[in-house]
């Protein structure tokens, strides 16, 4: 992330307090750990050669949350910075999310989509985690 990030999203105050309130959540680390679910998850925008942040989780909890660094991926998520705003302002259910996926406003660069919304352990922290990122959004003083 350069120093010229005005929009607002995936700033290292964003990145922060993401990983907070993911690790607080009630829902999202345990359900993640009992998968034993680790990843390294990319976000950024689609007209964007690499992520601007990466979440790197180790069995559902987060241990870090900062820019990217040419790191290797097991997740990149990227929309456009509308839609990224869209998605933080109204949330994203499965039908959003099935939207967005089949019209190209969420691509998923790296990962598997189809795998995620069939497993329930993994699909509701997905999108519970939009509903954090939501709320970081509207919480965050940039």
């Amino acid at each position: 992330m350069s120093s010229t990030n005005t929009d607002n999203v995936f700033t290292p105050e964003f990145m922060t307090q993401f990983k907070e309130s993911w690790n607080k959540d009630d829902t999202i680390p345990s359900t993640l750990s009992s998968i034993d679910f680790n990843a390294q998850i990319g976000y950024g925008y689609q007209q964007e050669e690499k992520p601007r942040t990466i979440l790197i989780v180790k069995k559902g909890l987060v241990s870090e949350a900062r820019e990217y660094r040419d790191e290797a991926l097991d997740w990149d998520i990227r929309c456009s910075l509308d839609n990224w705003k869209y998605y933080f302002n109204n949330g994203l259910g499965m039908t959003g999310l099935a939207s967005a996926y089949s019209m190209g406003w969420m691509k998923f660069v790296k990962g598997n989509y189809l795998s995620m919304i069939q497993n329930p352990k993994m699909i509701g922290p997905f999108l519970k985690s939009f509903e954090l990122m939501g709320s970081v959004f509207k919480n965050v003083k940039y």
